[in-house]
Parts: C-alpha cells; structure tokens; sequence
C-alpha cells in the first residue's frame, strides 16, 4: 500500500481533513503541517447512511447556522496562499437559502487572502465562486449551475502566472467566468486571519447549511487529471 506521501496528489499538499474523529470539538489534518480544527457551534457529527447521501457509514459533519471550523491565524500560516493555489472539498447544500454560503476562507474581504463559496441564484442554477482580496479591493472568478440537494466534489485552482482559475465540479473543468483584468494575487494575510470553514471572517455572516467532507488545500495548481483523481478515490464513499 502506497503512503500517504508517495500518492501524487498529496504532494506538496498542506490542508487534508478527512473527519476521521467522528466526536468531540477537534478535527485533525493528515497533511504535514496537521493543524487542528476546532469545531465551534459546533457542527454536527454525521454520516452518509444516515442523512441518506451514500450507502457507507463514512463520517461527515453538518454545518448548519453558526456552525463552522477554524485554525488559528498563527497556525495557519501556510494557508497564507499568494501565488498558485488549489481547493477541493464534497458538498452537500441542504438548501440554497437567500444568502452566500462560505465553503473555505483566509481572508478579509477587500483586505487580504483568500474565499470560496456558494451563492444563491435559482432559477438559472446557484454560482460557485473563488475570490482573492487586494487591500483596497478584490477579483473574483466563479462556475454557474451549482445544484443544492446533491453531492459533490467542488475546487478552484488557480494560476498565478496567467492571473487566471478553473473551477471544478465532480473532477470535470467548467466554465469559468473571470473578472475583467484577471484573479490578481491576494495580499497576504500573516497572522491576521484564521482558516474558517463554513463562516466567513468575522464570524457572523455567510454561515454554511450543508453536508462536509474532507476540506482540502494545495499551494499549487492541480492539473485535470488530479481533479479526475480526486472523484475516484471518494466517490464510491458515496455510491457516485
């Protein structure tokens, strides 16, 4: 059996959380720089029988209302991402509601960093955007015909040579519509800004309402068929 080092994708890669824990208010990181997560609601311990998503016993969490997951700014440190970068996580939305739902961010809007994250928009099909933040203001890129009640593999990778990003949905590049002028560098961080998965920075706003697994980082642009890669090994969790 391969290790978790010598599989390629997992090169290079800086933010792996699997929620193996399936209890408790801490979730690991299985990359190399293992931060750990703390679950703050907190959200719900779940699995994909149970909510009726998948045929295995596969731990997952709930995110609903002011629930969410987060890494200090001070230890989060090489999330700070100012050139290439990749994000990758499976969804669920239970419901589209009225309001943006964060999936991933480091970032202050406008300011610094990094955010992905769903936006409503039914009945054309809901939006899945990446946005980078220049000290003053941001560029954005995202993907249409994002559905709720179904899971998926969701991620951006972005190129900072061409100042450009593709989003993903089930390992298969999409459209992608891209600010006039490009997706320009995020201003880094520092210790400013904490990790947050499924609220935005501040805390009280673009809460998440869906199912989670496995948020994952890379200080690099994955190719296409990392992202195929990706599908294949978590989809039959999820009988896809």
């Amino acid at each position: 059996m391969k290790g978790y080092d010598n599989i390629a994708v997992n090169q290079g890669i800086v933010l792996d959380l699997p929620f193996r824990e399936a209890s408790g208010l801490i979730t690991h990181d299985i990359a190399k720089p293992h931060h750990i997560a703390t679950l703050t609601g907190p959200p719900v311990w779940t699995d994909v029988h149970a909510e009726g998503i998948g045929p295995s016993d596969l731990g997952i969490l709930e995110i609903s209302g002011a629930e969410y997951l987060q890494v200090p700014g001070a230890n989060s440190l090489d999330l700070d991402f100012t050139g290439d970068f990749s994000l990758a996580m499976w969804v669920y939305i239970k419901a589209a509601g009225a309001m943006t739902q964060m999936l991933m961010c480091r970032n202050g809007t406008d300011v610094s960093g990094w955010a992905m994250y769903f936006t409503p928009d039914a009945p054309a099909g809901h939006y899945l955007s990446l946005r980078t933040n220049q000290a003053g203001g941001h560029t954005d890129c995202y993907i249409a015909g994002i559905p709720d009640v179904t899971l998926m593999l969701l991620g951006f990778s972005r190129d900072s040579a061409g100042l450009s990003a593709i989003g993903y949905k089930d390992g298969l590049p999409q459209v992608t519509t891209i600010t006039p002028g490009g997706i320009l560098d995020p201003i880094a961080s520092g210790a400013a800004r904490k990790l947050l998965v499924g609220v935005q920075d501040g805390e009280a706003m673009n809460f998440g309402n869906y199912f989670s697994w496995r948020p994952r980082a890379w200080p690099r642009e994955l190719s296409a068929e990392e992202w195929l890669g990706l599908v294949e090994e978590g989809k039959h969790w999820f009988g896809v």
